[in-house]
């Protein structure tokens, strides 16, 4: 790229940045949109698209070619996935375009993030059901209703099947991804009997409130300390995280995450 050209592209964080997000350590999956001149975010990224980590410069593990992510979702999405040995911060870069674009990330201690990170046990906490809402309205904000509102989250940790794990609303989600990942996982995931599978909403009551800022948190959202949506977690038979996936999944992902469960 020639000196002083704008770069036609642009990398976008598609996780939180304003809270400990990614844990040093531990596999972590980030979405990545690539963005236009404009700053929207594109419908078609060709790839696979190689990323790069650097440390105040230095080189950080090898290069990753990560291929886009669209079918089924608003926009296209890169989920870039990096063990990030230390805390601290970290530059990420992208090659696209014949450009490289660039972007930052802090790195916490696990212990500092709120949402279980993988290699950690599943926390428990109440979800409600169909038969005992825990006095939450709606259960399901999706419409039809989903069916993953059966099994209570607590009664199915310690059972010694894999669990799944969404926490979406798609009635009131404020970044419109929602609404397709649970419709994702109602696709691949109803009637499955190898893998217990449950979706949580975020609030408790968000009919009773103007701004779902006054909202009150369901208790999962509540009991993760999770402050954005969606989240879905992924566990093995011992009931151990081995996938988080935030934000945004579309179908060829979703089909590898629930892979992982058995």
């Amino acid at each position: 790229m020639a000196d002083g050209q704008t770069p036609k592209n642009a990398l976008i964080a598609a996780f939180p940045q304003g809270v400990p997000h990614a844990a040093s350590g531990v596999p972590t999956r980030l979405p990545y949109l690539l963005a236009d001149q404009e700053g929207v975010p594109l419908s078609r990224i060709d790839g696979p698209v190689t990323f790069t980590v650097e440390n105040d410069g230095t080189p950080v593990g090898q290069p990753v070619p990560v291929a886009p992510r669209s079918d089924g979702v608003p926009r296209a999405y890169l989920p870039f996935t990096f063990t990030f040995p230390q805390v601290g911060v970290y530059d990420v870069f992208a090659e696209y375009g014949g450009a490289r674009l660039d972007s930052s990330i802090q790195i916490y201690e696990a212990a500092q993030i709120g949402p279980p990170v993988v290699g950690e046990p599943l926390p428990t906490a109440e979800t409600p059901t169909t038969a005992r809402t825990l006095a939450i309205d709606p259960v399901c904000s999706r419409v039809p209703p989903c069916p993953f509102h059966e099994v209570n989250l607590a009664d199915a940790i310690g059972q010694g099947t894999p669990i799944v794990l969404l926490v979406a609303t798609p009635a009131y989600c404020q970044t419109a991804v929602c609404g397709p990942i649970v419709d994702t996982l109602v696709e691949q995931a109803s009637g499955r009997t190898d893998i217990t599978v449950i979706h949580s909403e975020v609030y408790k009551n968000p009919k009773e409130v103007r701004d779902l800022q006054k909202a009150t948190l369901a208790p999962v959202p509540d009991a993760y300390d999770l402050r954005f949506e969606p989240a879905l977690f992924v566990t093995d038979a011992a009931g151990t995280v081995v996938a988080r996936a935030d934000i945004t999944v579309d179908r060829t992902e979703m089909t590898e995450l629930l892979a992982l469960a058995t």
